[in-house]
């Protein structure tokens, strides 16, 4: 079901869903709880009492709120919020990407300190405390729910958590994909909220839904027909709302602070970037920040250039902490008394260009009104004259630009004093579909220095890149135009990984394997390390009957990913067993089935490994469970084997199941073709193998199985023209 099916109308009274527990806790980690909470006591100036409810609120532009000024705004509960506290008018992300930006304001500290410049392919380690590390260590509950995959747990961002909530809906459809609705993770929280508990809390609550794609549900759908972005801000900020009412329910609503404020915004069209990750203009990087409850005046609107590095070190100190000397951000309290504060220079970047499509690193530094841009060539802008950033003051102010840079590059060093480098993790290809789903690539910058010298600049070629976006979400008839628009791309842009992966990602989709294997080989030239990449040219390789090959990317794909990874484990399982290495092949699925007994590759590839040992009355039973799922290939392996053991009836009630999944499956439609001519029906059975012919088959193994069946026809020269069409499509 797609997203948009699943939202609730965000008025409606909500059953609440069951969510996962936290485990339970045995006396010894009571005892230890009740240690720490006492030396939490002495070490604070006082004892913990107000609770913390922090909402991060994804994609969200602070000039589409009301209380920043949006007169089509409909966020009542944002502006409520801003009327009493404090809002800050010029608050700044780091980076206008999802990971990145929350490890910053959980740690108070810049991604080159904290090590996260991109999502999924990087982890926030624990030598960096976070605001729920350091709240439970003094004694408070803490408690997570996130609405999206570059939030997850596994990623560093659940430390400090007693509960961490990310139940997350798998979507196929690109850009759909590991996320749920607000108004779960609303339900959620509000039921956690209700539990009675004497010990103050820490809770998070991330909300995705004005991330794209922009699909509110009823009755913002038809509200803002013309503008969902601000129908998707509607209904978050009614579930921000639900929250807070369940806070009041809960009568907790006097003794807590809140915080909510977004990670970063949206570009919208603003300098040729579509939605974000690319550029760092104030688009996506001027961010709403709220703060509200005891402590906090009500109504302080600041007017100073404040950062979300900030906001960690200014809870603690609304807390009664000293916030830790380490941190780069500021406490913002003595705004709340209405001082002005001193300005501060504040960094942001953006490595997304640099990590995927091998572009230059951008990086900012914003001081007072100025704020500089430096990527292939420096940009200057006055913010306060200037908001849009459509007037490049830098050769008018050479001497400022100069100071400027000098600054930037001085606070790189003691945010990064042995050299900035972007440190990577391993992934998984699972990991990194689950990224793809939601519209993010997930590169590893194929290595060199960040700042290399006479790479492209993101800023002139970020249209190159939506261009690329589009062209991977084709389907229909417009594939071939879709696959030319990313062959112009790739001309245009030969060092880039991303256009290359796409190209081939589409062509590979679509039947067009040497073509997809060009882009593929291309791809891990400039991107070697990437897992998931090298899987999917294993299996084009295999496809394509050049198993050496598929066996050499499939051994360094299982080197590079995750030890977990059963899936490309059994892929070079299923390569090994093409060429004869049954042996092998059995130990690798035998401890990829000890690790995850029901995985539908892993069974599928157990299936194949017991036909090939020439035990198909065993391996027929594996191929029907991988069966069960919407692939129709295992129907197609389980009618070849029926076939080779002179069974067509059976193959024939095989070969059905998978066309009743895809009617114009040209490899089940040979397969039927040679069954029906076996058993006796060959009129019937040579026009299906006609129509499979007809369908242009674009693997060689469906050419060899046609051959086999124009042979058992008697049509000698059909069988042989398939043959001769295997052989120049494994040719390339």
């Amino acid at each position: 079901m797609r997203r948009k099916r699943r939202k609730q109308e965000a008025g409606a009274a909500r059953a609440v869903s069951p969510m996962r527990r936290g485990p339970l806790r045995t006396v010894a980690a009571a005892l230890t709880l009740v240690l720490l909470g006492a030396l939490a006591f002495v070490a604070w100036p006082r004892a913990p009492r107000l609770n913390v409810l922090f909402v991060t609120i994804d994609t969200l532009r602070a000039d589409r709120i009301g209380a920043y000024g949006y007169a089509r705004a409909q966020t009542p509960v944002l502006d409520d919020l801003a009327r009493r506290g404090v809002r800050f008018v010029a608050a700044q992300a780091s980076v206008p990407l999802t990971g990145p930006s929350h490890s910053t304001i959980f740690t108070g500290l810049y991604p080159p300190a904290h090590g996260v410049r991109d999502n999924v392919v990087f982890n926030l380690g624990a030598r960096h405390p976070t605001l729920a590390t350091l709240l439970r260590k003094r004694g408070y509950r803490t408690a997570a729910f996130v609405a999206a995959y570059p939030v997850a747990s596994s990623f560093g961002l659940g430390q400090g958590f007693d509960e961490f909530h990310e139940n997350f809906h798998e979507m196929p459809v690109p850009g759909q994909g590991a996320e749920r609705p607000g108004n779960e993770v609303a339900e959620e929280v509000i039921a956690w909220l209700a539990t009675p508990s004497q010990a103050p809390f820490f809770v998070w609550v991330h909300l995705y839904d004005p991330h794209a794609p922009y699909t509110p549900p009823e009755p913002y759908r038809k509200a803002f027909e013309d503008r969902l972005y601000d129908g998707e801000i509607a209904f978050a900020d009614a579930q921000v709302g639900r929250i807070l009412e369940g806070l009041k329910a809960a009568g907790r609503d006097r003794d807590t602070l809140v915080v909510a404020m977004a990670d970063h915004g949206e570009s919208l069209g603003d300098h040729d970037e579509v939605t974000h990750a690319i550029l760092i203009y104030e688009s996506t990087l001027h961010i709403p920040l709220i703060l509200a409850g005891p402590g906090v005046p009500a109504g302080r609107v600041v007017p100073d250039r404040v950062a979300s590095v900030d906001v960690l070190p200014t809870v603690l100190r609304l807390l009664g902490a000293k916030p830790p000397h380490e941190l780069t951000g500021r406490d913002l309290v003595p705004a709340f008394e209405g001082q002005r504060l001193e300005p501060k220079g504040i960094y942001s970047e953006s490595l997304f260009g640099r990590l995927n499509c091998r572009w230059a690193s951008l990086r900012g530094w914003t001081h007072g009104d100025w704020k500089l841009i430096q990527g292939t060539e420096p940009e200057l802008y006055n913010l306060t004259e200037d908001p849009g950033e459509k007037r490049d003051r830098a050769k008018d102010e050479p001497e400022r630009l100069e100071r400027m840079r000098t600054a930037l590059h001085a606070a790189l060093g003691r945010m990064a004093p042995g050299g900035d480098s972007a440190r990577t993790v391993k992934i998984s290809p699972e990991q990194e579909e689950r990224l793809r789903s939601l519209g993010y690539a997930a590169g590893t910058g194929g290595g060199g220095d960040l700042d290399q010298r006479g790479l492209p600049d993101p800023r002139t070629h970020v249209s190159i890149y939506e261009r690329v976006q589009s062209a991977m979400m084709v389907r229909g008839p417009t594939v071939e135009r879709a696959l030319g628009d990313l062959a112009a791309m790739t001309a245009m842009d030969p060092g880039n990984p991303y256009a290359h992966y796409a190209l081939g990602n589409l062509a590979y989709r679509n039947g067009h394997l040497a073509v997809a294997a060009k882009a593929y080989a291309r791809t891990m030239e400039l991107d070697p390390d990437r897992p998931g990449m090298r899987l999917s040219y294993g299996r084009l390789l295999r496809d394509l009957g050049r198993l050496a090959e598929s066996e050499a990317q499939l051994r360094i794909a299982v080197e590079q990913t995750t030890a977990d990874d059963v899936r490309t484990r059994a892929s070079l399982a299923e390569t090994l067993i093409a060429r004869g290495g049954l042996e092998e092949a059995e130990s690798i699925l035998r401890a990829a089935q000890a690790q995850e007994p029901n995985h539908v590759d892993v069974i599928r590839t157990l299936g194949q490994l017991l036909v090939a040992q020439g035990k198909p009355a065993e391996g027929i039973p594996y191929l029907e469970k991988a069966a069960a799922g919407r692939d129709p290939e295992p129907w197609i392996e389980i009618a070849q084997v029926r076939l080779g053991l002179g069974d067509p009836a059976a193959a024939l009630q095989a070969v059905q199941k998978a066309l009743s999944r895809n009617p114009g499956h040209p490899w089940a439609l040979a397969i039927e073709g040679h069954a029906l001519v076996l058993s006796g029906r060959r009129a019937e059975g040579v026009t299906a193998l006609k129509k499979a012919v007809d369908l242009h088959p674009r693997r060689p193994e469906v050419w060899l199985t046609l051959a086999r069946g124009f042979d058992s026809a008697g049509e000698k020269t059909a069988a042989a023209q398939c043959r001769r069409r295997a052989e120049a499509i494994a040719r390339g």
